[in-house]
């Protein structure tokens, strides 16, 4: 992404941004260290941040060990800032501003967008591979074949009344009847392979 975006900063505006603001991570080295750790996300070959994004992302990813002074009236953060407390069990209000911050609306529909655009990816793949098709697809494929084994059955009607009408025994219409079914059946197994790309074999 261009510098030319205005919702990415530079790692350094970002830091001063952090520090204009109050929040922990008030420097260079800090957001960088936070980068590096995959705490925010940074983008481009010059690793820039979308302020809302990384704001998000360093509240949710980053845990303040409240209470765990370095003797010198200080609490150490997971990135390695370190914060002034306010005494002992006492949050400061940076960590508290930090917790506090939530993705806003520019936030909230980048990721929207991000979500959506990977599972029409997963989607368009998954189509391609014959792993799924378009219900659409599958209905007027269903409705095609059912017609054709409905005229299929009706157009034999007169053939097997010929067959059987001259038959001598039950045995002999059977084994017509048969015929005709496993007929019926290879039609149906043959229609649902080139219609539904269903892969059905028939005993």
């Amino acid at each position: 992404m261009a510098k030319s975006d205005p919702n990415l900063l530079t790692q350094a505006e970002y830091a001063r941004s952090r520090a204009e603001r109050g929040l922990p991570g008030a420097s260079r080295e800090a957001v960088r260290k936070a980068v590096d750790a995959g705490r925010i996300s940074a983008f481009g070959p010059d690793k820039l941040v979308d302020l809302a994004l990384a704001d998000s992302q360093w509240a949710r990813n980053t845990r303040a060990r409240i209470g765990a002074t370095d003797g010198g009236g200080h609490v150490s953060e997971a990135g390695g800032d370190l914060l002034t407390a306010a005494g002992d069990g006492v949050q400061a209000p940076a960590v508290l501003a930090a917790a506090a911050v939530a993705p806003d609306g520019y936030t909230a529909a980048r990721v929207r967008t991000e979500n959506a655009n990977a599972a029409l990816a997963e989607l368009d793949l998954a189509r391609k591979r014959a792993e799924v098709r378009d219900v659409a697809d599958i209905n007027r494929g269903g409705f095609d074949i059912a017609r054709e084994l409905r005229d299929a059955m009706d157009s034999s009607v007169n053939t097997l009344a010929a067959e059987v009408a001259v038959l001598e025994n039950a045995d002999a219409c059977a084994k017509v009847l048969r015929q005709h079914n496993r007929t019926i059946q290879l039609m149906l197994a043959q229609r649902l392979r080139e219609k539904l790309g269903v892969k059905v074999e028939a005993d």
